[in-house]
């Protein structure tokens, strides 16, 4: 049995399972654990001493020696983001925007008034929270809910998924998206069982007349800024699309994605949601609120799509952070925040605007100014795919426009730049870099790119 143990514990030293200086169970609670006399725990350490695999010290008990040589392991593929300089994907963020002091000042106020019991986990998520999102999404938004029909999440990209399962139990088999579009929204939809089919999108957002023809009776929308042209839905699309939810008895489901970042004139668009709340799915989170730390959502659905979100979803945040969130909601610190990025925001943009009518002749920033990205159309006869490489190659990590097309084929040539992750100063000389890239026509030689992922969300 010693002989045993000792072989166990060396294997695990040598193949790095346990590291050096790590602390072992004393002799008494590993014989307890295993069942055996403490004599043959003591003498299979002693043996493992005595080979210089562990050491034993007064007051510090039995540790795995500093000395030996570390264990081979398969080279780890490198972080996309590691060594960028500039990170202009779409879904970037940074933690220099996160309110971390009203941020804690929220836990701490969660944490003195929940008592010893502590908060218990609810299946929708805590009923504070979904009443404090359905006053703020309804003042905020439009949003046409109570309490009792908002489902907690965390993020869209990470539980679209069970609604996605929740229309196949409805009958839904065929669902439609934007195109250019989102591909890793398309991933989870096919993994989910679901036939996709993509829809053009214009200046006036997706093709209503093109849906039609698809024979699909559900469709995934970015109405408040389509992702990644940053086209608005027109009223008169906002009505046909509604009316078609309503022959093909179907189901729109909003992500709205950049709602709470309208940069423009006024308030923006209102969530489609409130025009009609039986049609229509809606779901938002904090994703360019509060940076990549914080993961939360939220879904307002009908009765049958949200009884059976209620049944399968998973993943929401813990109860203290939901607490927290609900608590920066009623306080008034979240409109505060909303305002302040909202701010950042708008600034990134217009040098961003400035930048690429300085740098980059011929090219223009298209769509709604609203969320974290802009969409920059190219000058004709450019190659997005090839101008993404070439920047990679120069520190700047950025998606072509085709990489969001459905079948990858090239159309009219663009990159949407994100500014969520790249501070005001920066922006300009961002965009002079892809103007180089742009001018000199590829990647560089002896340069090795930066591997780039093929999702973001």
């Amino acid at each position: 049995m010693a002989a045993q143990i000792q072989s166990v514990v060396r294997e695990r030293i040598l193949d790095g399972t346990l590291h050096g200086g790590a602390r072992l169970p004393s002799s008494r609670d590993l014989a307890e654990d295993l069942g055996v006399s403490r004599s043959v725990v003591v003498q299979a350490y002693e043996q493992l001493i005595v080979g210089g695999y562990l050491r034993a010290a007064q007051g510090s008990g039995t540790r795995v020696a500093t000395h030996l040589p570390r264990p081979r392991r398969a080279p780890v593929e490198p972080n996309a983001a590691t060594g960028v300089r500039f990170d202009l994907r779409v879904d970037a963020t940074s933690m220099e925007l996160f309110p971390s002091r009203e941020w804690l000042q929220s836990y701490q106020h969660v944490v003195r008034s929940i008592g010893g019991v502590g908060p218990r986990r609810h299946q929708l998520g805590d009923p504070a929270l979904r009443t404090e999102l359905a006053a703020y999404l309804g003042r905020s938004r439009g949003v046409l809910a109570t309490g009792a029909e908002v489902v907690v999440t965390a993020d869209f990209d990470h539980t679209v998924g069970v609604v996605w399962h929740a229309l196949r139990e409805l009958g839904v088999d065929h669902l439609a998206v934007e195109d250019p579009g989102a591909p890793w929204h398309v991933r989870g939809a096919e993994r989910a069982g679901l036939w996709v089919t993509g829809v053009p999108v214009d200046d006036e957002g997706v093709d209503v007349e093109a849906l039609t023809r698809t024979g699909a009776r559900a469709v995934l929308v970015t109405p408040s800024s389509q992702l990644p042209t940053g086209a608005v839905l027109s009223p008169a699309r906002r009505e046909a699309l509604l009316r078609w939810a309503v022959d093909v008895d179907g189901w729109v489901v909003e992500y709205d994605r950049d709602g709470l970042l309208w940069l423009g004139a006024g308030s923006g668009p209102l969530a489609l949601q409130r025009q009609h709340a039986e049609r229509v799915i809606y779901a938002g989170s904090t994703r360019g609120l509060l940076g990549p730390c914080v993961r939360l959502g939220w879904w307002v659905a009908p009765d049958a799509v949200a009884d059976r979100l209620g049944r399968a979803q998973s993943g929401a945040p813990d109860p203290l952070t939901q607490l927290a969130f609900a608590h920066f909601v009623s306080s008034g610190v979240l409109d505060q925040h909303v305002r302040h990025v909202r701010q950042v925001y708008r600034e990134r943009r217009a040098v961003l605007v400035d930048a690429v009518a300085e740098h980059l002749p011929g090219a223009g920033v298209v769509g709604e100014p609203a969320g974290t990205h802009a969409y920059l159309r190219l000058p004709a006869g450019a190659d997005d795919v090839r101008l993404a490489a070439a920047a990679r190659t120069r520190s700047v990590l950025v998606h072509a426009g085709t990489h969001f097309r459905l079948d990858r084929r090239p159309a009219a040539p663009g990159l949407p730049l994100g500014y969520g992750a790249v501070r005001r100063g920066l922006l300009a000389e961002a965009v002079g870099v892809l103007a180089g890239a742009l001018r000199e026509g590829g990647p560089r030689t002896g340069d090795r790119p930066v591997p780039v992922p093929q999702a973001i969300g």
